[in-house]
């Protein structure tokens, strides 16, 4: 039908394409059907269709895609979006930009990278205890909620945490716990919401990709959409009266925890009690849970209180080693590849020192003779990052999801340490030197640095959502997601001794190249480990011989399909994406 001359039911035209009626002109390798409607003209009609028109629609494709989640799913929609594009993307990303200028200007800190970098980690303690909190919601139903009370709390959490650092005179250390009850507000939602949306996947399985669109997207949309808020937002009100005015972001959460948003039903006081068999039946997972936890704070504090820089890496390599020891024996009598999924979570940021937390970002805005990036230009950034974000995760669907695990990381490493590389160009003034402004170096870096993140880190979560076994997928990638970040805070800590040792410090930026140096020859040591512990699979391939289960819709995690954001650009307009399985 629509090859046919006797229909015109076009809504536009562009060049040799009318979108949906009749047709100016089709290539002659697809003229030549002998059905004027074959599939081939169809698929060619749909794919022009897509180049053209793609990009005017994309706002009202999204509109329908959301409208009809909501009609599905009701009030999850709202609060999703809240919770991953409003206090995830949103509040996070202003509230970290207005932590590092607080610590720098109000407090003092400009001079003192390393005990920065060490503060900003500290207070991300919760994403490290994930796992205990989903297994508390699942316990124990508080005031008849396994969930919605939960995330209530949290928000609440978040408020006071906003409030208190944004108000009161504060010591550098006495912020900490305020920005651990604004990580908590973002967090624990993060988990009640993951909860919530495993359990419409198992109701409505095939929209279950299209859920976790809608809160992968979420995120970086967020991001850019505020970007030019906290340009104009922190330079004129400064860090404390942004954080102020960030509160409403888990406030947000907290009215939707009040309105009961979240398909929950409550329930009735005698069936509120401990429910002891959720730490019963996962033993290993619990205590494995619980170490992480346990030495996750215990590093963040004695990073604070040590002031021997050789003390300081040698607690973080006893740490890290009795972690990695402990991951994987105590995954290993679940599945082998899950020990080794998960022993390659936490060692591919654990090895690798990270410098952008503090002598990078001091760097930027306060060194002599470096940038002196304004607050503007450093908001401007992070809308940048979410653009290459959104690229990364394109791309990975384009043209990664047929290759191998190991090729894909292999190439991603090696793309890791060219781009940590450009950082060296930077530091170093070369880029001066052929013409380059530093704006213009500083935001092509981060479109790259974020898109190899993105590539790299997309078929990282495909892996570790299929070594999940069965009826076990909520709590362990919940655990394998905690080690991700766990390995995060390592390399932050071990960012922070190394500015350190190299006497970064007092406004003395003279070592920061070849910290930059060691940086990027770090970034080679999980080469090895990638022949060593990722399988010889692809994200498309099943996890053979019994090692894991197939990632299905049913899952609650976040990774849902990644295809469904960029294949619903070949919608037809004002229609939602289709749903299609990773």
């Amino acid at each position: 039908e629509a090859a046919s001359p006797k229909r015109h039911n076009s809504v536009a035209s562009f060049g040799t394409i009318t979108s949906i009626g009749g047709i100016s002109s089709i290539p002659e390798e697809y003229a030549n059907e002998a059905s004027p409607a074959s599939e081939k003209q169809l698929h060619y009609l749909q794919e022009r269709q897509f180049s053209c028109f793609a990009f005017l629609t994309l706002p009202c494709q999204l509109w329908s895609f959301v409208r009809s989640l909501h009609r599905e799913f009701g009030g999850f929609v709202p609060v999703s979006v809240l919770q991953y594009g409003v206090n995830s993307g949103a509040g996070l990303s202003i509230a970290g930009l207005a932590q590092q200028y607080l610590y720098k200007d109000v407090l003092g800190l400009a001079g003192d990278p390393a005990l920065m970098s060490n503060l900003i980690i500290a207070g991300k303690i919760p994403w490290t205890i994930k796992p205990v909190m989903g297994m508390m919601s699942d316990a124990y139903p508080l005031f008849g909620f396994h969930l919605t009370s939960y995330m209530g709390l949290a928000a609440a959490a978040g408020v006071l945490g906003y409030i208190c650092v944004g108000s009161l005179t504060l010591a550098a250390a006495a912020t900490v716990p305020c920005f651990i009850l604004i990580n908590f507000s973002v967090a624990t939602p993060d988990v009640m919401i993951d909860a919530s949306a495993a359990k419409l996947s198992k109701d409505v399985p095939e929209r279950a990709s299209d859920l976790q669109s809608l809160i992968w997207g979420s995120v970086p949309l967020g991001m850019m959409a505020t970007a030019a808020v906290s340009a104009t937002l922190l330079p004129a009100a400064g860090p404390k009266w942004t954080l102020l005015v960030v509160a409403v972001c888990p406030l947000c959460i907290l009215v939707a925890s009040v309105l009961r948003w979240l398909p929950e039903e409550r329930l009735p006081p005698e069936q509120r009690r401990v429910d002891f068999s959720v730490f019963d039946k996962h033993k290993h997972v619990v205590t494995l849970a619980a170490c992480m936890s346990a030495m996750a704070i215990m590093l963040a504090v004695l990073q604070i209180l040590i002031e021997s820089v050789f003390v300081r890496c040698l607690v973080i390599f006893i740490c890290g080693a009795m972690l990695a020891t402990s991951t994987y024996f105590s995954l290993r009598c679940i599945t082998p590849l899950l020990a080794k999924t998960a022993l390659f979570l936490f060692m591919i940021n654990a090895v690798q020192p990270d410098l952008s937390e503090g002598a990078m970002q001091t760097w930027l805005t306060h060194a002599e003779g470096g940038p002196h990036f304004s607050k503007r230009v450093m908001a401007a950034r992070q809308g940048v990052s979410a653009f290459g974000l959104l690229v990364g995760a394109i791309f990975y669907n384009k043209f990664l999801t047929a290759c191998r695990y190991q090729r894909i990381f292999l190439l991603a490493q090696l793309a890791m340490v060219a781009s940590s590389l450009l950082d060296l160009i930077l530091v170093s003034r070369w880029n001066l030197s052929i013409g380059v402004p530093d704006v213009a170096f500083i935001m092509g870096d981060d479109v790259i640095a974020n898109l190899v993140g993105r590539s790299f880190m997309m078929p990282l979560f495909v892996l570790s959502a299929k070594v999940c076994p069965d009826n076990l997928e909520a709590t362990l990638f919940a655990v394998l997601m905690a080690l991700f970040n766990l390995g995060t805070t390592v390399s932050t800590n071990f960012g922070a001794a190394l500015t350190d040792l190299l006497g970064i410090r007092q406004g003395n930026f003279d070592m920061l190249p070849h910290a930059v140096v060691v940086r990027s020859l770090c970034r080679l040591l999980p080469i090895p480990l990638i022949f060593l512990l990722v399988p010889d699979l692809s994200p498309q391939d099943p996890i053979p011989g019994g090692e894991g289960s197939v990632y299905d819709a049913a899952s609650t995690t976040k990774l849902g399909d990644i295809r469904a954001l960029s294949e619903s650009e070949h919608a037809h307009p004002c229609q939602p994406p289709p749903s299609t399985a990773t």
